[in-house]
């Protein structure tokens, strides 16, 4: 597995245990979150975190999967992602991007047309 995409994997692992901290140090300090459950564009490692800590607290069993994840280039990467809960099902497109040192720098998350 490149280091893209372990770096993915590592990702949604800390999604699904609800771990911020792992998640928050895997953002850049300036990255940007582009997501509709986000509420739209999110800007900064610490408004991202704070937007998925009211996320988290709105769907307390939700389960993240990646599939079909794919490596655009040297830095970016897609994948489709099903997000699963008692409240709420969806999945979509996702596209990230990294930072020469493995941080996030920017993800794009597309819903499926409901």
């Amino acid at each position: 597995m490149s280091g893209l995409l372990s770096k993915v994997a590592a990702y949604t692992a800390a999604l699904n245990r609800y771990d911020l901290d792992a998640v928050e140090q895997m953002f850049a300090a300036d990255a940007i979150y582009v997501s509709p459950g986000l509420g739209g564009e999110v800007k900064g490692r610490a408004a991202i975190i704070a937007a998925f800590r009211v996320y988290f607290r709105q769907h307390t069993d939700q389960v993240n999967t990646d599939e079909n994840v794919q490596q655009i280039d040297g830095h970016r990467l897609q994948s489709r992602w099903h997000l699963k809960s008692a409240k709420s099902s969806r999945s979509g497109r996702q596209r990230m991007t990294f930072t020469e040192m493995g941080l996030i720098t920017r993800i794009e998350v597309e819903d499926d047309a409901a």
